[in-house]
């Protein structure tokens, strides 16, 4: 049976239960498709030295609903602004939105059409084959009245004859 000891185990004595500091930074690119390209939190546990690209320390203001840097801002220094709706990138993706929704309604359109051509092929089919059918019946109804006219004169002959 094994021993239970209270000797503390190598490197226990040196853990600390401090939490990690978490350094906050800002990813904004100006031409991002979405809000969330165009800004949003990077939270790391070592400080940058060097900030990279794209990547800036100061938070937006809370009250922005779409922040973005503008480089061009603080005597070129930058600054967050309300987005403008004017980057090529969001640009871009409304008009990408605006084909899709485009070739979806013309997908539509083309199915609408092919099935309105075989119902147009169907009463079409339908209305000649009525036609057939109204042509028999009167070359029926004529070859019975040519009948009738032809067996009426001689009935009339022989009756004359008398």
């Amino acid at each position: 049976m094994a021993d239970e000891t209270n000797t503390p185990v190598a490197g226990a004595q040196n853990a600390t239960t401090e939490p990690t500091k978490l350094y906050v930074y800002y990813y904004s690119d100006p031409d991002g498709t979405t809000k969330d390209a165009r800004c949003h939190a990077i939270y790391t546990d070592v400080p940058f030295d060097t900030i990279p690209w794209h990547i800036h320390k100061e938070a937006p203001d809370t009250s922005m609903t779409d922040p973005v840097w503008d480089s061009n801002l603080n005597n070129g220094l930058g600054a967050w602004k309300e987005n403008s709706g004017e980057a090529q990138g969001q640009i871009l993706a409304e008009a990408q939105n605006k084909i899709a929704q485009l070739s979806q309604n013309n997908q539509l359109n083309t199915e609408q059409s092919a099935m309105l051509t075989k119902i147009l092929a169907s009463v079409t089919e339908g209305q000649e084959n009525t036609q057939k059918l109204i042509m028999a019946m009167q070359k029926t109804m004529m070859q019975m009245t040519g009948q009738d006219k032809t067996t009426e004169p001689a009935n009339n002959t022989e009756s004359a004859n008398k």
